[in-house]
């Protein structure tokens, strides 16, 4: 079951949650033929834990769940034979188009702006969750080769314990393709409660992570194939992420000649 849905939703789980789903995973015959109470008094939870787990899933309750989980015994994951009716052809001009689109609607003011952040003397930090978690390693990797020092987080509680101790000075980059991975959205929190300046990347304008950001980009991603994991692309956010690198080095490169 964990294929049949994006690594952004799975990434906004608790632990409690994943234990949840792991649970369903391995029982899902019982699953669907047991009530939400028979299932929270199995895998040890609360009935309400169940449920928010089911919203998590974008599920409208247990009983969707349980129709959902019948569905993918019986079919799997629909969207894993999605690939195979495009050409390749096809799948490159949809990649292509989502990143066009992203570049067409790039506010370059707004790439300067936080470029001249970064050239100031700001502290620089880095989260997400998954696959956008890599994108953003590189740009930190590439930052440190120009000697910016920056702070990529992989462990979320070391990040909500920085995210606490930030000042003004502070500059933080967050991505989430659905802008509502909960622990993303929680480092948004914390940050902006000590007057940080945020950098946030979606491809929602109106996501919760979205509205918290000072400086907010949208990455296009309408594309419809997928695999039967998250496959979205993060070429946008590459290509934002390069732009606001190369603004950076510019105006160091200015005032240096100055």
């Amino acid at each position: 079951m964990f294929q049949c849905f994006p690594v952004e939703v799975i990434n906004s789980l608790s632990s409690l949650e994943l234990e949840l789903l792991r649970y369903i995973n391995s029982h899902k015959e019982d699953v669907v033929t047991s009530s939400i109470q028979d299932l929270a008094k199995n895998s040890f939870v609360s009935t309400t834990t169940v449920i928010r787990l089911c919203k998590k899933l974008h599920l409208d309750g247990y009983s969707h769940l349980k129709y959902f989980i019948r569905q993918t015994m019986r079919d799997g994951c629909s969207s894993a034979s999605t690939y195979a009716s495009h050409s390749l052809q096809e799948l490159l001009e949809e990649e292509l188009s989502d990143i066009e689109r992203t570049g067409r609607g790039l506010d370059l003011g707004m790439v300067r702006s936080v470029a001249a952040l970064m050239e100031q003397q700001s502290q620089i930090h880095f989260f997400a969750k998954g696959l956008t978690s890599i994108v953003f390693e590189y740009t930190a990797r590439h930052l440190l080769s120009l000697s910016r020092h920056v702070t990529l987080y992989n462990d979320t509680h070391v990040a909500y314990i920085q995210a606490d101790h930030m000042t003004s000075r502070d500059l933080v980059f967050l991505g989430s393709l659905s802008g509502e991975t909960e622990q993303v959205i929680r480092m948004a929190l914390i940050a902006q409660s000590k007057q940080a300046k945020i950098v946030t990347f979606t491809t929602s304008p109106t996501s919760k992570l979205a509205q918290i950001g000072d400086y907010h980009f949208v990455m296009e991603n309408n594309a419809t194939t997928t695999l039967d994991v998250d496959t979205k692309s993060r070429c946008q956010l590459m290509l934002i992420l390069n732009l606001i690198v190369k603004a950076f080095v510019q105006m160091t490169d200015e005032e240096r000649l100055s």
